[in-house]
């Protein structure tokens, strides 16, 4: 087991000061994220969720996102993330590899009022989780006593696939409509930046097409997101590059670059580097060899 297979944290407490300590980012696990307290807003693509105790996110981690914790409180959370490669053939083994299929057929889902008893189950479960895979990274324990504790996080994970899969069923809350008027424009003008990615986009071409005022959207957009329109557009188009370098290495840079939406190879690589600290071709490199050794791994 390595730190790319799965990685669990309990119930993690900030008193958010900036709201550059969330930024919107990916991945490519699997994500159980568990709200406990706090006043937080959650953003996962063009939608946004008022957060509640005790809500419980899936999420497929490929889709951009980030919470918007409001500044002077505490936030606190949970969350679970692991590799489909890595435990799909656990529960193929098992026989149950449907235990996946809330998080591709309900991707990006929300889950609230479910049973109390229930709900103690999954977070004594992420509890125990992440105190193992901590033992983990901090043991020098011989092999033997490592593989247990990778068997011990894997018996773990899957009863929390299981009832993740119970919780599923009920389809408590999947994704709700936000209801005020300016989470509804922010999810407009998310969505719309989402759709045309590859295109010249200005505040004013936003605003057109729209048909709202510049300046309202602007104001509205970064009371919801806490972003500006604009630094939303350019996570995005780092999010297509990344995703375009590890899935189409058949793609030149300057393809990759063009097709996420920047206007020149010299703007993407240059903002490629500002924003993820490595060049586009050394984080397509780094890509490859972390598929090269997961596939090693599991022969």
């Amino acid at each position: 087991m390595n730190d790319g297979n799965i990685r669990a944290s309990y119930r993690i407490k900030n008193e958010v000061s900036s709201k550059d300590e969330f930024t919107y980012h990916s991945h490519e696990r699997y994500e159980i994220y568990y709200f406990h307290s706090g006043n937080c807003k959650y953003l996962i693509g063009d939608h946004i969720h008022y957060l509640q105790e005790n809500d419980i996110i899936i999420m497929n981690g490929l889709t951009l996102h980030r919470a918007n914790p409001e500044l002077g409180k505490l936030y606190e959370r949970s969350v679970i993330e692991f590799s489909a490669e890595w435990v799909r053939p656990i529960l193929c083994s098992l026989k149950v590899p449907e235990l996946l299929n809330p998080f591709q057929m309900l991707s990006n889902s929300l889950f609230r009022g479910g049973e109390k008893a229930r709900l103690v189950e999954i977070e004594d479960l992420m509890k125990r989780i992440a105190a193992l895979n901590a033992s983990y990274k901090n043991t020098n324990s011989s092999n033997f006593e490592i593989r247990l504790l990778e068997g011990e996080v894997s018996a773990l994970l899957v009863q929390l696939l299981f009832k993740i899969y119970e919780l599923s069923k009920l389809r408590l809350v999947k994704i709700p409509t936000v209801k005020s008027e300016k989470a509804s424009h922010a999810n407009r003008i998310a969505k719309w930046i989402e759709q045309h990615l590859e295109s010249n986009i200005t505040l004013d071409h936003i605003a057109d097409n729209l048909n709202i005022s510049k300046y309202y959207m602007s104001r509205i957009f970064k009371d919801v997101t806490g972003y500006t329109i604009m630094q939303y557009l350019m996570c995005c188009r780092i999010n297509r590059a990344k995703y375009l370098l590890e899935m189409h290495p058949e793609k030149s840079i300057l393809e990759v670059a063009l097709e996420s939406g920047f206007e020149n190879l010299s703007h993407f690589s240059r903002f490629f580097r500002k924003q993820v600290k490595i060049t586009p071709s050394e984080y397509r490199n780094l890509k490859a060899i972390d598929f090269q050794s997961r596939q090693i791994e599991s022969r």
